[in-house]
């Protein structure tokens, strides 16, 4: 707008002064000017603004026509194009704009399949983790799965960004990965285990953030995986945190992982119940689990019922 006004000054001086000036030297040299003559000199002015207007909009509208694709651009909108059609230098600048929108929009959808192929290595590689926990522990089949998607599904019924997102659902499928380091023989005992046993058990959080410490793409899951079975109240492990101190992430993870462990077969037990799962889940409402966590699981529950009714 403002190089719009400029040019429609400069135009207008430029096609307005000579008129002014022709009309002061009639003036003096007649002592005056008749009607005639002043109604021709206005409008000779009028038509000099109309030109000057036209002319001004005829090189600023392609211009402004281009600022706006380079913002659409700027906003990573690419392929956006121009539709100036002139034969001169704006035209000329609309071509170049146009070409190098398209030639960036190929790279922009090349570079993202290159990324979702990295994302898709990325699940393979932590599948392979998970898998090599569940060739220790056969009865956990399936767990880290299950334990992802409803990690996922609650963590969007918080309405957390895509990035926390990813992180539940790497944390879910890796949250057991420490189990690797904990004999066979323990996880598969149908008893009650022993002092020290129980011990070792406690510490696979600790070891799985460990493992994936060092993994760049993991770092967001880590907290998650280290902090999995701290309880609201603060008696849980290995750290003994309490309430918010508890990482958002470990929060759902926790609440998704004892929903999947009570309604799947174990060594120690048959599946029990949805209602009575149900159940349990609210007696552990402000003692293990985040109030607001287990209201956001209730109502995926009640989602996933509705979807099979």
């Amino acid at each position: 707008m403002r190089l719009f006004r400029s040019l429609l000054l400069l135009v207008l001086l430029a096609s307005a002064v000579p008129i002014a000036v022709a009309a002061t030297l009639v003036a003096r040299r007649h002592g005056g000017i008749d009607a005639a003559t002043t109604g021709l000199v206005a409008g000779s002015i009028a038509l000099a603004v109309l030109l000057s207007a036209l002319v001004a909009r005829t090189v600023t509208r392609p211009l402004a026509e281009v600022v706006h694709g380079a913002l659409e651009i700027a906003r990573g909108r690419f392929g956006r194009e121009v539709s100036v059609r002139t034969g001169d230098e704006i035209g000329d600048l609309a071509y170049a704009f146009n070409h190098m929108s398209r030639e960036l929009a190929a790279y922009d959808g090349e570079n993202r399949r290159l990324i979702q192929a990295l994302e898709r290595g990325y699940l393979d590689t932590i599948r392979s983790l998970a898998a090599a926990v569940d060739a220790k522990d056969p009865y956990t089949r399936g767990h880290a799965e299950r334990v992802a998607a409803l990690s996922v599904e609650i963590g969007r019924e918080l309405a957390l960004d895509a990035d926390v997102l990813q992180a539940l659902e790497y944390a879910g499928i890796l949250h057991d990965i420490g189990k690797i380091g904990i004999p066979d023989v323990i996880l598969a005992k149908r008893g009650s285990l022993s002092p020290e046993e129980m011990e070792l058990v406690r510490d696979h959080p600790r070891i799985g953030a460990e493992i994936v410490a060092g993994v760049e793409f993991l770092k967001l899951a880590v907290p998650a995986i280290r902090s999995h079975h701290e309880r609201w109240d603060g008696t849980g492990y290995p750290d003994r945190i309490a309430g918010d101190a508890i990482p958002l992430v470990a929060r759902v993870v926790n609440i998704a992982d004892t929903w999947d462990a009570c309604t799947s077969r174990r060594p120690y037990q048959e599946p029990i119940p949805y209602d009575v799962v149900v159940a349990i889940l609210e007696g552990l409402k402000g003692a293990q689990t985040d109030p607001a966590v287990h209201d956001a699981l209730l109502r995926v529950l009640r989602r996933r019922a509705a979807a099979v009714a």
